[in-house]
């Protein structure tokens, strides 16, 4: 799930970023009295932005997995309490 919650957001921040750099285009163009058809998109720029939040969140999710050669012992209940679980590193 967080996974997808990483990607999603990647895509979001692309699409905010060239949203942001078309309408300033259009801004400026206005300003200088170009017509507002010619705006180019600037789709790399969105592509990038996509990319580094795509990076930072893979980067954000393997920092707090496992290593690869632990153990999970799951959580129990004894005498009525829950103890916790978690990963064990094999030596």
């Amino acid at each position: 799930m967080r996974a997808l919650l990483v990607i999603l957001s990647a895509l979001g921040a692309a699409f905010l970023v060239m949203g942001y750099v078309r309408s300033w285009q259009m801004r400026k163009a206005i300003k200088t009295g170009k017509p507002v058809e010619a705006i180019n998109n600037n789709y790399i720029l969105g592509a990038f932005v996509g990319l580094v939040v795509f990076a930072l969140g893979a980067w954000w999710l393997e920092s707090k997995s496992a290593p690869s050669n632990a153990t999970y012992s799951p959580a129990k209940i004894e005498n009525g309490t829950v103890t916790g679980g978690g990963f064990e590193q094999q030596k």
